[in-house]
């Protein structure tokens, strides 16, 4: 294997798969490139693949010689079970990448294992990202409350005494300890969040359909830009305000033409209102959890919604801080990924 030219991280979830390219220089690393794509793998695992090698040549990742995984996706309901998720997403990664040592990160070490390994203990590997970011958060903030609001889901993770705090290591003991909420900023369901909301000076029931996202939700409110509006619509539209109004409007069995564009932004806030509700409660389970002269009362917002955990953080009385700062807040949607590639170049040096 020739000298360590790049490393690559990776952060392989469901319906996204993000990438970052993380190389050496003479002062440490040069700030990182990344790049990420929209790809349901709940819907056709064989894609994946092809969507990795594709990130890999928008990143260059051929003189990549290192690949740090992390992953979410062996929860999709494509694989029968998570066993034999984690093993084919690890075969997809020797694929698209077979001149690369890949390493996974085992979820109840917090150690990188070859790639070639994970099949002898699969589960330590499934739903690894969160342990990834926790890992590097907790180098600069010793206590805090990390909390990373993805398009999916939303990961609560105390950070206490320069050590992560967390008790859960799978999903269902995570969901069981408030460490993970499953409300994303983009592909959540309204509907799972409210049973009613106000119409005109009612409080009207919500269809159990999919007729729209949270996504449209932020749209609507300003939270988001139509550029943020990655995941694919509940309709096969498009991404505009209107098109996110004739979604929302459905929610309630209605249309653009009978509700009007104030009547849905009400709407809107009552669901923001639901999730930040949601993720203020799941974070006070958190803290309770935990010594009371020894909780944090830092929050660190990361993720598409990091918007979501900042407004927490005000609701909760704690002051907040976008992790880690990139002011594109691009690394912030891709912290597993970058945190992923940063951990495994500082654990197996050049």
């Amino acid at each position: 294997m020739s000298d360590l030219n790049g490393i690559l991280g990776l952060d392989i979830g469901g319906a996204n798969v993000k990438a970052v390219r993380l190389d050496r220089t003479a002062n440490g690393f040069a700030p990182p490139r990344t790049a990420s794509a929209p790809l349901e793998v709940w819907r056709d695992p064989s894609r994946l693949v092809e969507e990795l090698s594709g990130l890999g040549r928008e990143l260059e990742a051929g003189t990549c010689t290192r690949i740090a995984l992390t992953m979410t996706a062996e929860l999709c309901d494509s694989f029968p079970t998570k066993r034999e998720g984690v093993n084919a997403i690890c075969r997809s990664v020797c694929q698209a990448f077979p001149d690369a040592e890949a390493y996974a990160l085992d979820v109840t070490t917090g150690e990188w294992v070859a790639i070639d390994r994970v099949a002898d203990h699969p589960l330590r590997f499934a739903a690894n990202n969160w342990m990834a970011s926790a890992l590097l958060a907790v180098r600069s903030y010793s206590d805090a409350l990390l909390i990373d609001v993805g398009s999916t889901t939303t990961d609560i993770i105390p950070l206490v005494g320069g050590k992560v705090a967390a008790v859960g290591r799978t999903d269902t003991a995570r969901l069981d300890r408030g460490e993970l909420v499953y409300c994303g900023a983009l592909r959540s369901n309204p509907n799972t969040l409210v049973s009613t909301v106000p119409v005109r000076g009612s409080l009207c029931r919500v269809a159990d359909e999919r007729f729209s996202f949270m996504a449209d939700v932020h749209l609507l409110l300003g939270n988001i830009e139509e550029q943020d509006y990655t995941c694919a619509t509940a309709d096969g539209r498009g991404t505009s305000p209107e098109e996110a109004h004739m979604r929302l409007a459905r929610l309630v069995c209605a249309d653009s033409e009978m509700l009007g564009m104030e009547d849905v932004v009400c709407m809107a806030q009552a669901i923001y209102e639901a999730q930040l509700n949601g993720v203020v409660n799941a974070a006070l389970q958190v803290l309770s959890g935990l010594d009371a002269a020894k909780r944090p009362t830092l929050i660190l917002a990361a993720g598409s919604g990091s918007f979501v955990a900042a407004e927490a953080a005000d609701r909760l009385g704690m002051s907040a801080v976008f992790y880690p700062g990139d002011p594109t807040r691009r690394q912030e949607v891709v912290l597993p990924a970058l945190a992923a590639a940063r951990l495994l170049a500082e654990a197996l040096p050049a």
